[in-house]
């Protein structure tokens, strides 16, 4: 049984407060960039990210996958109140720092928020968290623009082979399979949307480093890069360059002034814009 939080007022707050940040940035539209001021309300932002990491994780349930390969992993999923009709599927991919077998580290934020109650009320899906026991994805230097780029690695394909699973086996609308990451996670959406184009219908990349090899596939997909141009980790201008050559018809990209790698998840990503964004693709 899902365990109810109490944050009513605090989410709408976080819906007015992302009213007053797309006021302030006109520009935004479903495509093309924007940038986003840093917020000044440290305090709301802090009991916001408490209260979605305070989810129970009992709501997820227990699975692994062995796959075709030798990587297997672990995962959790999310079964939505009401599966009577075909749902989308959302495949949240986890940081580097959640790597391992435990199956509860990969329960990040980014799991949590889409499995929250007023979420699901308004955005219903399934709800895939894996765990990937070795680095999803990879980086190096892409030698002609002199930036990092992503490689897959075997534990993605084996998720991408769960994915076909359960697609397979339960009530999930193949025509909106959707994939969000953030960090290595992110990385790993841009690499399995390079692998499998024809599989999700949009993806969300939250400071990751995406993969140039790729791009005429990558143009005609619906993408939206999130990324803090403060970011040392994983360094801004790799997407920066990936937008410059990807469609502006089927990108959108959020650049977050004055802000570091861990502190990307600021109120504005952090009420139903993620689903609200995602949920209007569908896969033709």
């Amino acid at each position: 049984m899902r365990i109810k939080i109490n944050y009513t007022v605090n989410y709408i707050c976080s819906v007015v407060l992302l009213c007053g940040i797309l006021s302030c940035n006109k520009s935004i539209h479903t495509f093309g960039k924007t940038k986003i001021e840093k917020s000044v309300d440290s305090i709301y932002l802090k009991q916001r990210i408490a209260e979605i990491k305070g989810l129970n994780t009992d709501v997820f349930t227990k699975g692994s996958f062995k796959g075709a390969g030798d990587t297997p992993i672990v995962y959790r999923l999310l079964n939505p109140k009401s599966t009577n009709r075909k749902l989308p599927l959302v495949i949240v991919f986890h940081g580097s720092n959640a790597v391992g077998t435990d199956n509860t580290s990969q329960l990040g934020i980014l799991a949590k928020l889409f499995a929250t109650d007023e979420i699901q009320e308004k955005y219903p899906a399934f709800v895939l968290a894996p765990q990937f026991p070795s680095r999803s994805s990879n980086y190096m230097i892409d030698q002609s623009r002199n930036v990092l780029t992503s490689v897959p690695q075997p534990c993605l394909t084996t998720a991408l082979q769960l994915i076909d699973s359960l697609k397979n086996n339960l009530n999930i609308d193949e025509n909106r399979i959707y994939l969000i990451g953030f960090s290595m996670g992110a990385s790993s959406v841009i690499n399995a949307l390079s692998l499998k184009p024809d599989l999700f219908a949009a993806g969300i990349s939250i400071s990751g480093i995406p993969q140039f090899d790729k791009i005429k596939t990558l143009t005609n997909i619906s993408i939206w890069l999130i990324h803090g141009n403060m970011d040392t980790e994983n360094p801004f201008n790799s997407d920066e360059q990936f937008y410059k050559e990807v469609s502006h018809n089927k990108t959108r990209f959020w650049e977050f002034d004055n802000i570091a790698h861990n502190d990307i998840f600021a109120p504005a990503i952090l009420t139903d814009e993620l689903p609200h964004w995602l949920f209007k693709h569908k896969r033709k």
